[in-house]
């Protein structure tokens, strides 16, 4: 999508920020704007049931308001607005002047069985000299319109390069910076390069003498001929054919505006149009989806150098078949996992992510949990109210003491114990000597140990700490892991539990669903044994960068970095100056960028340590740059 500009720029509804009036290159203001608002919006319903969908609102600001204000702003006179659905809403809403601006209306009684070309020809009267040619249903900023008329005397439309949101008429720009073709969707087949093409935004500036000899002629043949359910953009395809559009690209990639169809088109423009400390408040408040803002995430922890591409290329080419049929059950997946740990299927129990599996044993299957913390919050968060036991980590150095841990589990009568190694948030892991130890303790007390490993192939030995090779003969030991993590596979959702204890492994197989694996997770699992070594390879990496992280961070003046065998880094602020939190907070706005706070933890002090995840070494000094000037200011 277009990229937000100066943050402190102004507001796309305040007025009284507006610059003196544009005029266009013969110093002549353009005075009348045609807007089309007659839709019915059928993608925006419930809102659209009782309301026209121009009265949606994005940051605050109905669509049409926004569009208005700018016109008024910029030095318009008059404007036609064509309505159907709702018409009396809009009209009552808007009246007949707003900000010194004289308002009509075209009305069109056939809205639901027209569009937008036949919204036009009603509205032919108003084309009668040069005239700003708006959709409302997109919201922009006051920028794109003083572009848009700062330009020399010819037909000009807004555009912007194509983005994965984008939908509609697209078009190829010449050497000029002229327009020299468009194409509508019937022309967007399954092969069609968006690369070289830019988006339409619907907002053009059509000159007289263009309107009154090509484009009204041919809106009223048109007509004339039925094709009253055809877009005005098909005007434009007809006539650039003849050479005769004249139209030049008013190319918008630094300046914001969103076309909005649907609510996921409006939360999209909410954010792209909140000023940044609302961003920060909205994005605090997801679990992901964090790819479609356009920050730098140092918040969700995964591997920045895996999957190799050919695995994309393998998706790519079989989509069709990964979308429509249904995918494997759990047995032929556990065969799938087991091929690529090693590990017999029988004692493989595959989940999606390992958050489902966290859900059915803190949830479902044990009567009393415990566990060290500060650690994932999602195993007490999971957990029956009075069923979680937390055994505190001794604050600064969070190290687990076994033995001290066995005491409390067997006091606390845990039927199960989970230990995460390397942990999460301290990044600390627990040695394999250590872990099997705590096992032998536990189990005369009927206590399953779960040892959460979702981290450990980014420790630089990695092979030390793993007690998956000790699984089998240790009934109550069981793996578990998150692939999504050491994989980089968030979005495909999938995680495994190892154990040898059939009754343990029943008791967890009984609540997954039939089909709890996508095929798209099936295909990763079919093509990741052959690609052992770039795994390998990629987290070694991750292990690289990271230790330059903790290198850089430490290198702060009175922060205090913890040594870490994951792909994090957690950090300990200064005792005096702002918060974790504030400092968060600060970072994002200033920097956008995205940290993990620890102001949630049950740790002491918890509002002064950030987590920070480690991306590539430019990212992660990036980083380390935000914060330093962040704790310098």
């Amino acid at each position: 999508m277009p990229a937000a500009t100066d943050p402190d720029a102004p507001s796309p509804q305040d007025p009284n920020t507006a610059s003196a009036r544009p005029r266009d290159g013969k110093g002549q203001s353009v005075r009348k704007a045609v807007i089309l608002a007659a839709g019915i919006g059928d993608r925006l319903k419930p809102f659209t049931d009782h309301n026209p969908k121009c009265l949606v609102k994005v940051a605050g600001v109905p669509i049409l308001e926004n569009a208005l204000t700018h016109l008024a702003a910029l030095g318009t006179e008059s404007v036609a607005i064509v309505v159907g659905h709702h018409k009396e809403i809009i009209i009552d809403t808007i009246g007949t002047e707003f900000r010194g601006m004289s308002i009509c209306y075209v009305v069109s009684d056939e809205y639901e069985t027209t569009n937008n070309i036949y919204s036009l020809w009603l509205a032919r009267a108003h084309l009668d000299e040069d005239v700003l040619l708006l959709e409302a249903d997109v919201f922009f900023e006051r920028a794109i319109l003083e572009r848009l008329l700062s330009g020399e005397g010819t037909n000009r439309a807004v555009v912007s390069q194509h983005q994965s949101w984008m939908s509609g008429t697209v078009v190829a720009i010449n050497s000029e910076g002229r327009i020299g073709a468009l194409y509508d969707t019937q022309l967007q087949d399954d092969d069609f390069d968006y690369s070289k093409v830019y988006k339409t935004a619907n907002l053009y500036l059509f000159r007289k003498d263009f309107l009154r000899r090509y484009f009204v002629p041919q809106l009223e043949a048109y007509v004339a001929a039925g094709d009253i359910n055809d877009y005005y953009e098909s005007i434009l395809i007809a006539l650039a054919h003849r050479g005769k559009n004249n139209l030049a690209a008013v190319v918008c990639d630094d300046l914001k505006w969103y076309e909005i169809d649907d609510e996921s088109d409006r939360q999209a423009a909410e954010y792209m149009f909140s000023t940044p400390e609302q961003r920060y408040d909205h994005v605090s408040g997801l679990h992901g989806g964090y790819w479609r803002f356009g920050f730098v995430d140092h918040a969700y922890l995964y591997n920045a150098y895996y999957p190799p591409k050919t695995v994309f290329t393998h998706f790519k080419n079989h989509i069709r078949d990964l979308v429509l049929n249904y995918p494997v059950g759990q047995r032929v997946v556990a065969r799938l996992v087991g091929t690529l740990i090693n590990r017999p299927a029988e004692q493989v129990i595959v989940a999606n992510g390992a958050s489902e599996l966290i859900k059915i044993l803190a949830g479902r299957v044990s009567d009393r949990i415990t566990c060290p913390v500060p650690s994932f919050n999602e195993y007490e968060n999971a957990s029956r109210p009075g069923v979680f036991s937390a055994f505190e980590l001794p604050s600064p150095s969070f190290e687990l003491d076994v033995d001290a841990f066995a005491a409390h589990a067997i006091a606390a009568s845990a039927k199960l114990a989970v230990v995460v190694t390397p942990n999460n948030p301290t990044g600390l892991a627990v040695a394999r000597e250590d872990v099997l130890r705590l096992a032998g303790r536990l189990a005369d007390h009927d206590c399953m140990l779960v040892v959460d490993e979702s981290f450990i192939d980014f420790a630089a030995n990695s092979a030390e700490l793993s007690v998956e090779d000790w699984v089998a003969p240790t009934p109550n030991l069981a793996v578990m892991k998150s692939l999504s993590k050491s994989f980089g596979i968030g979005g495909l959702r999938l995680g495994y539990l190892l154990t040898n204890n059939p009754k343990f492994a029943e008791a967890v197989r009984s609540q997954l669903h039939i089909w709890n694996i996508n095929a798209f997770a099936e295909s990763f699992l079919r093509q990741a044994p052959r690609h052992h070594r770039a795994f390998k390879a990629s987290c070694a990496r991750v292990r690289t960068d990271c230790d330059k992280l903790y290198a850089g961070l430490s290198e702060i003046p009175g922060v205090t970095a913890y040594p870490s065998q994951a792909n994090f880094v957690l950090c300990r602020l200064p005792s005096v100056g702002p918060t974790s939190p504030e400092v968060a907070a600060r970072i994002f706005v200033e920097s956008d960028i995205f940290v993990k706070h620890c102001a949630g933890k049950p740790m002491p002090d918890a509002d002064r340590y950030l987590r920070v995840a480690s991306r590539t070494t430019p990212e992660n000094e990036t980083f380390v740059a935000a914060l330093r000037s962040c704790l310098e200011a």
